[in-house]
């Protein structure tokens, strides 16, 4: 009867330290593969960067393009956000499109 006690105390302790994990990202580091430049994006109060922050970020030449890329840029963080992701590495797809991954 000890051994279940402790058993689940056990489950009861770790089961808090994730959610207490998840509730902690407040915030995620961008770097784009095209640029050595970051920015940082609330998980909390997405406001949506400037478009010269996204133009320098991105490295676009067509400022014209900045506008939808910084709309796909917001989607994509708050996809790492949703998956608790600190810092991620985005890229532009050949078809106008941003994908991302852990930034390691």
């Amino acid at each position: 009867m000890r051994i279940a006690q402790v058993v689940a105390l056990s489950v009861v302790v770790f089961a808090s330290g994730s959610a207490l994990a998840q509730e902690a990202l407040t915030a995620i580091e961008v770097k784009a593969e095209e640029s050595q430049r970051t920015m940082t994006i609330s998980c909390v109060d997405p406001a949506e960067p400037s478009l010269k922050d996204v133009e320098h970020v991105l490295a676009i030449s067509d400022p014209a393009q900045a506008n939808g890329l910084r709309e796909k840029l917001m989607e994509v963080a708050a996809e790492a956000c949703t998956k608790q992701v600190p810092k991620i590495l985005v890229s532009r797809t050949g078809n106008g499109n941003i994908t991302w991954k852990p930034l390691q």
